[in-house]
C-alpha cells in the first residue's frame, strides 16, 4: 500500500507540480492566490485565521464561491478574527452569501471566533501550537465542525499531521481500485497515516494534488483519456476519453 500511495503522489506532483495550498488573500484584496513555497512555510496570524474561515466556507460548496466570500470579507475589512466576531449573524451572512448555506455558516464562523476569544485570548496563533489531538477533540466538539473540516484547520492552518479526507480522494482512491472503504473517514485517513511519512508538508501536498485531480479529470464524469494515472486504473471506459 505504501508503495501504491507514493506512486499516486509522484505522478500527480510531476503532472500537476507544487500546489501551494492554503490560498489566501493578497493585501490588494485580490482573489486568494496559491504560493507555492507556502507548504511548511511560517504562517501569519492573519493567514491562519483566513484559513480557518475558508475551511468553513467551503463545506458544500466550490472553492470559487469562497473565494467571492473571502474577497467580500476582505473589502468590509472583516477578514480579522475580532472584526468578524463583532458582526451580526445576518451582516455576516450577506458577506458570505456567495459561498451558500450562509446563514448557517455565518453562525459557524461566530461561534468560532467567539470559542477562540474566550478559550484563546483571540490568539489564533497560540492556539493552533497546542497538541493537536487536544485541538482536533476541541474543534469536533463546536456545532457544524467535522472531521474534514477539523483537519484542514489542524493540516493547513496548524501543520499538524492529520490526513484530510474529502469525497475526491475517495472518488479517486476508490476507482483505481486500491481501497473502496466507504463513508468511514477514520478508516480512510488511517490509510494515509499509516503508510505515508509522517509530514505535515507531505499531507499537505498530497491531498492538494488529489483536489486538483479531481476537478481536472477524475470528475464525476472521468476525462480519462489525459489522466496521469490512467495506466494503473482499472476504472470501466477509462480510454474513451470523457468530459465533463
Amino acid at each position: 500500500m505504501r508503495t501504491h500511495l507514493t506512486d499516486i503522489y509522484q505522478r500527480l506532483y510531476h503532472h500537476f507540480g507544487p500546489q501551494g495550498w492554503w490560498p489566501t488573500t493578497p493585501p490588494n484584496g485580490d482573489r486568494p492566490r496559491y504560493v507555492p513555497e507556502r507548504p511548511g512555510r511560517s504562517l501569519t496570524p492573519s493567514e491562519q485565521w483566513e484559513i480557518v474561515v475558508g475551511a468553513i466556507l467551503t463545506q458544500n460548496t466550490a472553492w470559487r464561491n469562497v473565494e467571492y466570500a473571502l474577497v467580500a470579507l476582505h473589502a468590509q475589512q472583516k477578514l480579522d478574527l475580532h472584526a468578524l466576531a463583532a458582526l451580526a449573524p445576518k451582516t455576516l451572512g450577506a458577506l458570505i452569501r456567495p459561498s451558500g448555506y450562509f446563514n448557517q455558516k455565518a453562525q459557524r464562523l461566530l461561534d468560532l471566533a467567539q470559542y477562540l476569544i474566550h478559550h484563546a485570548g483571540g490568539d489564533i496563533a497560540a492556539y493552533l501550537k497546542r497538541p493537536g489531538t487536544t485541538l482536533r477533540h476541541e474543534l469536533l466538539a463546536l456545532k457544524g465542525i467535522g472531521p474534514e473540516t477539523a483537519d484542514a484547520i489542524l493540516l493547513y492552518a496548524g501543520h499538524h499531521l492529520f490526513f484530510v479526507i474529502d469525497a475526491y480522494t475517495r472518488r479517486i482512491l476508490s476507482r483505481l481500485g486500491i481501497a473502496d472503504i466507504g463513508t468511514n473517514y477514520d478508516a480512510w485517513q488511517r490509510l494515509f497515516m499509516d503508510n505515508l511519512p509522517p509530514d505535515a508538508v507531505l499531507f499537505n501536498e498530497y491531498h492538494a494534488l488529489l483536489v486538483q485531480h479531481a476537478v481536472t479529470y477524475c470528475r464525476v464524469k472521468p476525462r480519462c483519456a489525459a489522466c496521469c494515472l490512467k495506466a494503473q486504473c482499472p476504472y470501466p471506459n477509462n480510454f474513451e476519453g470523457e468530459s465533463a
